[in-house]
């Protein structure tokens, strides 16, 4: 007799593709679960994605800022110091004048003297830092000013001698020199002189340096002045003093003449030390600005990393939850699989 049960008929493609989903669906979990994301972050996000990848973007832009930061606050720190060693070496200046003006230090010993604080001021001047010469403005690539005291000599040095060759028909070495008077001596510092320091004048013989500076973006929002130019008064003025003693026959003038150009260089250095703090005051506002700028922007990558987290981000034990439960399925449709496959008709007749 034959049995009347029916017979089951099971398509064969029903398990392996019922398998194939659970392990793709398997795998992304897994995948989740040690990435701690989303494996199809577009997807998952659907009309959020936009403000997601603004948000990654603007991560990236803070963070590629913070780095540049890193960058001009070492050349403003180091702008900085120079600034410092500039005024100190003007403030030996003016005591060295004051001194001599008192007749305690003889020219002998102010020339040289003058000298080397001249070429410690010339250094410092053109320093630079990876490259990037810190008082050249956006002329970084040169260093701003030649050495006064080369040979041959340079435009500076040469526009200094034929100002006074022109003024007095000989030269600063020439023992003529002690022949000039107190009133002549003053005409020339107050004019001929002077004029050899405008800003003029300056950026034809002495300077390569470019009235503008080198800016940069220190946050979202904020642009800085990240360098000086050597054409600023209190450099040219430095300069002149530097220049006065050090250059205009000091060895061989009279007492009178002697002092007088003591007294102008003690004045000029100390306009030129004043102006020298103003200008150091400008950069440490710049340095207060950076470290303020490099605290919001830590604020707002965390803001942008809490957006990004909350939106990519998967529930760890949500995802370890579905990695089990697939991990359920896939075994039981593995039995599933071979107890069908077991199933023979002839158990049913």
């Amino acid at each position: 007799m034959r049995s009347t049960l029916t017979p089951i008929y099971v398509p064969s493609n029903v398990a392996p593709l019922s398998i194939g989903k659970i392990q793709n669906n398997l795998v992304k979990a897994q995948t989740e679960l040690s990435s701690g994301r989303w494996d199809d972050v577009g997807y998952q996000l659907g009309e959020t994605t936009g403000m997601v990848l603004d948000a990654r973007a603007r991560l990236m832009m803070a963070e590629t800022i913070k780095k540049t930061n890193v960058v001009v606050k070492t050349r403003i720190d180091f702008t900085q110091n120079s600034l410092a060693t500039i005024t100190k070496d003007a403030q030996s200046l003016l005591n060295l004048a004051v001194a001599a003006r008192g007749n305690q230090i003889p020219a002998n010993v102010v020339i040289p003297s003058a000298h080397e604080g001249f070429k410690s001021f010339i250094t410092n001047i053109n320093a630079d830092v990876n490259g990037v010469s810190v008082f050249a403005g956006i002329n970084s690539d040169d260093a701003p000013l030649d050495n006064y005291f080369d040979n041959p000599p340079p435009a500076s040095k040469q526009s200094v001698d034929a100002a006074f060759l022109a003024e007095f028909g000989f030269t600063q070495s020439d023992p003529a020199v002690a022949n000039i008077t107190q009133a002549q001596m003053e005409n020339f510092l107050d004019n001929a002189f002077a004029d050899l320091f405008t800003q003029t004048e300056w950026k034809n013989n002495w300077s390569s340096a470019s009235d503008q500076i080198l800016t940069g973006r220190i946050s979202f929002s904020e642009t800085i002045r990240t360098s000086v130019s050597a054409n600023r008064s209190a450099i040219r003025k430095l300069a002149m003093a530097f220049t006065m003693v050090s250059d205009l026959g000091l060895e061989n003038q009279n007492k009178a003449v002697f002092a007088t150009v003591m007294d102008k260089a003690a004045s000029v250095a100390g306009d030129a030390i004043g102006e020298l703090s103003a200008l150091r005051g400008e950069i440490g506002v710049v340095e207060e600005r950076i470290k303020s700028a490099d605290e919001r922007l830590d604020a707002q990558k965390t803001m942008f990393q809490k957006l990004i987290q909350d939106h990519e981000n998967v529930d760890a034990n949500e995802a370890a939850t579905r990695v089990n439960l697939l991990s359920t399925q896939l075994e039981m449709a593995y039995t599933l699989t071979g107890r069908l496959q077991r199933l023979s008709l002839a158990k049913y007749l």
